[in-house]
């Protein structure tokens, strides 16, 4: 093998600076290193590509490469192949070095000019077995050496090609113009450029004819053309004109859709980020899952909120399947749930769910999940938010209405059982009386029996009403089973009709018979009754009427319970309102505005309805749906929505 020329050696230099060079800092280099595609060729013209620039050079995409769908041979255009292969048998032959310039058909069928070069490998025989280098469009080039060489008579080749090429003079006099140029702005050679294309009388000041003169100068700028409404990309090189002077080659590169999809992106980016910096700052959770390399179930995405949530760092939750996270009474439901949506069915569901946080702490969390996709494969997009101090702060709070009521009804009861209690006493007596006298008093037989009679019913009363009170402040988590709604409604107006009969108000019932069960909390539906049958009560200080009544709405499969009062009524401005926490229409201390509101949340916890309707003097009718059949109990707030409020008061006739 011959020694290498001192001009091969310098050439092969040249190049290598150039590769490093752009390696360390792209911004200092022109367009054509700047568009540089890096490449591993092999023995059968397959290529591995490492950038997307070659869609734009070749208009063929990236994958077609990579799936060995094209071969680069393949796209070479037919006279120029030789080329191609000559300098692969010239690399071997010599240094190895691999260096050629040849035209392309691009997809859309018009010419390019490429420039590609790189090292050969081989194997111990010599035989080539591949080459890595770069490669790039050096069509405008070529087509300035072509004019350095020749009349305007040798460039018709270029009309063929979709990018706009024009060619101004020193005096800012267009000269030449491709014929995609023309189609597009019009023909305007002879004329001046800045008057031609942008309407102006003078240059425009972004123009750099005044700096074509330095050596090797190559500008890119974009310019949005107001007659086509689109935006180009424009390269501009020095050429040497006819005369010998030194003009200026504009390449015309529409990049309009680029741009567009460009600000899309952006937008699209910029918006995903606000809704994160949100949600994280809301501490609302957001994840995917996605079957993934033999996890189900797996974390492909986590954002910051949703880490601190479950104690777990992103990387950690990236390599863990959701069943390490939730606890195993739930696991097998929530799993089936994600299965289903893995095989495209929509399954939007939204429930409360028990997790194990990272350091072994349990919390509880509210969830809802919904069909999306994750690199092109059915995925399941969660939304969670932490409610475990919620939960807390809502039993607290139930807690302490049942403490309230039963503080209230303590008062009420006592005085209900001092009647029965006195009647226990008097016909005691009168028994110890009988009892004690001698002889006994056969006589009085029949007598001391009705007396014992009357102290056993009495005692039964006493303990029907404890009982009742009793089980009412007995403490209890949280437990759905079916039960009638007229049993509960009677329970409760057990406890009440003495505080009633206090006030002179007369209770009226009207139960609807054969109603289906409902699924329901007994007793947290029991408060719900308690506070609004009391608040119904408190509406009537010198007496009145109160009207409880049950139906069944068969069209929307629900329980109706119809509560009315004759009392003083809510006035229209108030009613939207009364079912706001801490709002109250009683006098300073007879309530702090919770009773209502705590009714409210319990009948949504059902999945239920309350409303209000009610005119000042006439009395106020409130009307509660429970829908029947089975159900969880929902974790609604309504402490952080407005709107549920206005919602619950119905339109007034």
């Amino acid at each position: 093998m011959r020694e290498p020329t001192y001009e091969e050696l310098q050439r092969k230099v040249e190049e290598l600076e150039r590769i490093v060079n752009f390696k360390i800092s792209p911004q200092e280099f022109y367009f054509d290193t700047r568009d540089l595609v890096y490449f591993k060729g092999y023995k059968d013209w397959s290529l591995d590509l490492y950038d997307k620039k070659i869609e734009d050079l070749t208009g063929y995409k990236l994958e077609d490469f990579l799936d060995r769908k094209i071969k680069w041979l393949d796209i070479v255009y037919e006279h120029d192949r030789e080329i191609a292969r000559n300098a692969v048998r010239q690399a071997l032959k010599t240094d190895k070095y691999y260096l050629a310039e040849y035209r392309i058909v691009r997809k859309q069928g018009d010419l390019a000019w490429i420039k590609i070069r790189g090292f050969i490998t081989c194997d111990s025989k010599g035989e080539f077995l591949s080459v890595r280098g770069v490669l790039n469009d050096i069509t405008l080039e070529k087509y300035g050496e072509l004019s350095f060489e020749s009349a305007r008579g040798n460039v018709a080749w270029t009309n063929s090609l979709r990018d706009g090429l024009y060619i101004i003079s020193k005096d800012h006099r267009i000269v030449f113009m491709n014929q995609t140029l023309i189609d597009l702005v019009g023909d305007h050679v002879g004329e001046l450029c800045h008057k031609a294309l942008f309407g102006r009388e003078t240059p425009c000041p972004w123009s750099v004819m005044d700096q074509l003169d330095q050596e090797g100068a190559c500008f890119i700028q974009e310019y949005h053309l107001p007659q086509t409404g689109r935006i180009f990309q424009v390269r501009s090189v020095p050429i040497k004109l006819q005369d010998g002077s030194i003009g200026k080659l504009g390449h015309l590169k529409d990049i309009t859709e680029t741009r567009k999809l460009e600000l899309e992106v952006e937008e699209f980016a910029g918006r995903q980020r606000a809704i994160e910096d949100a949600a994280d700052r809301a501490e609302l959770g957001i994840f995917i899952l996605q079957d993934h390399e033999g996890i189900e179930a797996r974390f492909r995405y986590a954002n910051e909120a949703f880490s601190r949530i479950t104690g777990y760092e992103t990387k950690e939750l990236l390599e863990k399947g959701l069943a390490a996270l939730i606890s195993p009474e739930t696991m097998e439901a929530i799993m089936e749930h994600h299965r289903h949506r893995q095989q495209g069915e929509v399954l939007d569901h939204a429930h409360e769910i028990d997790l194990v946080r990272g350091d072994g702490r349990p919390i509880t969390a509210y969830v809802s999940f919904a069909l999306s996709s994750h690199e092109g494969r059915a995925a399941t997009i969660g939304f969670l938010r932490d409610i475990t101090e919620r939960k807390k702060g809502q039993k607290a709070l139930w807690r302490s209405q049942r403490l309230a009521s039963i503080g209230r009804l303590a008062a009420e009861i006592a005085h209900e059982m001092n009647n029965p209690l006195t009647s226990v006493l008097t016909f005691s007596k009168l028994v110890t009386t009988i009892l004690k006298q001698e002889p006994f008093p056969i006589h009085r037989q029949t007598e001391l029996q009705e007396y014992v009679a009357f102290l056993q019913s009495e005692t039964e009363r006493c303990a029907n009403i404890s009982r009742n009170l009793l089980d009412f402040s007995r403490q209890s988590e949280i437990e759905i089973r079916e039960n009638h709604i007229n049993e509960i409604l009677e329970k409760t107006l057990t406890i009440l009709r003495h505080r009633a009969g206090l006030d002179e108000i007369n209770i009226v019932t009207s139960y609807a018979e054969d109603l289906p069960v409902i699924s329901c909390d007994f007793k947290r539906l029991q408060q719900a009754f308690i506070n609004v049958l009391w608040n119904a009560i408190e509406a009537m200080p010198a007496g009145g009427v109160l009207s409880v009544s049950t139906g069944f709405d068969r069209k929307q499969n629900v329980i109706e319970v119809h509560i009315s009062d004759t009392g003083v009524g809510i006035p229209e401005a108030e009613v939207e309102r009364i079912f706001e926490p801490f709002y109250t229409t009683k006098s300073e201390g007879r309530g702090v505005g919770l009773g209502l509101s705590v009714a409210y949340g319990i009948v949504r916890q059902h999945q239920g309805e309350l409303h209000v309707q009610s005119k000042v003097g006439q009395g106020t009718h409130f009307t509660i749906q429970v829908p029947v059949g089975a159900r969880q109990l929902a974790i609604e707030s309504q402490w952080d929505e407005d709107y549920v409020f206005e919602a619950a008061a119905l339109p007034k006739s």
